[in-house]
């Protein structure tokens, strides 16, 4: 999982000002397509990539004799985003860079990557069984078929904050994820129904989205104690999802 996103400048020019300008421009839409972003490294170049999106992406990676790895994918298309000199390895920690020159200034780009070991209660985020969920109704489903979709969401959300847990990985980006439940300091809630949320798409339509958030208000009215982890917030939302999916 992508974690990190930072940069340093080079300034030959003298022109400060328009490096700088260039540098926001350029690392925003760095923050946030990449934080967060899982990629599963397969044999043969394949590489698999979930950046909070319904669908996965699948994309190409290659290591050459320079120690430079090329990894593209529908957001990895140009070639200057998509070559990254490995800097560092270091038991699960892994440290990428890629210069962006604009004339003769350059931006340096570093990625840091951790690796995200699993267990019998971390599971493996890209296993098909937990992602089930991604795959689109080809027509309305009946109301048994949306609490399935339902719990299916909620369990691979409980799976993704063990893993933020469990691998102890210091943040997560709410942004990324797809489900219309707020979390803060101590709790979840529940968010008002809006049709252009993109976690409605997970849906047939908007009103099958429409019955599922019907669901999980009934639900959440049936729920009376919220678990206590110690202030250990990650851990309290991990169960907290699990048994929302269980009283569906």
């Amino acid at each position: 999982m992508l974690i990190r996103v930072t940069n340093s400048a080079k300034v030959v020019s003298g022109n400060s000002d328009a490096l700088y300008n260039y540098r926001d421009s350029v690392m925003e839409p760095l923050y946030n397509n990449l934080e967060m972003t899982a990629f599963c490294f397969q044999p043969k170049g394949i590489v698999t990539v979930d950046d909070g999106k319904i669908e996965e992406s699948t994309g190409q990676w290659y290591i050459n004799d320079n120690k430079q790895l090329l990894l593209q994918y529908k957001y990895l298309v140009e070639e200057d985003k998509s070559l990254f000199r490995i800097i560092h390895y270091w038991h699960d920690s892994l440290r990428l860079e890629n210069p962006i020159g604009r004339n003769k200034d350059t931006l340096y780009v570093n990625y840091i990557l951790q690796k995200l070991r699993t267990n019998d209660s971390v599971p493996n985020l890209f296993d098909p069984a937990l992602n089930k969920w991604r795959i689109k109704p080809a027509q309305p489903e009946d109301d048994e078929a949306i609490k399935a979709r339902l719990k299916q969401v909620l369990t691979y959300y409980s799976g993704y904050f063990a893993n933020i847990s469990g691998n102890n990985i210091p943040y997560f980006n709410i942004e990324k994820l797809l489900c219309p439940i707020k979390f803060y300091s101590g709790g979840i809630g529940l968010k008002k129904f809006n049709a252009d949320d993109t976690w409605t798409k997970v849906f047939y339509d908007s009103t099958d989205a429409h019955k599922a958030h019907a669901l999980l208000k009934h639900t959440f009215s049936d729920i009376k104690d919220y678990p206590d982890r110690g202030k250990d917030y990650v851990k309290e939302y991990i169960a907290a999802l699990k048994i929302v999916a269980k009283t569906l």
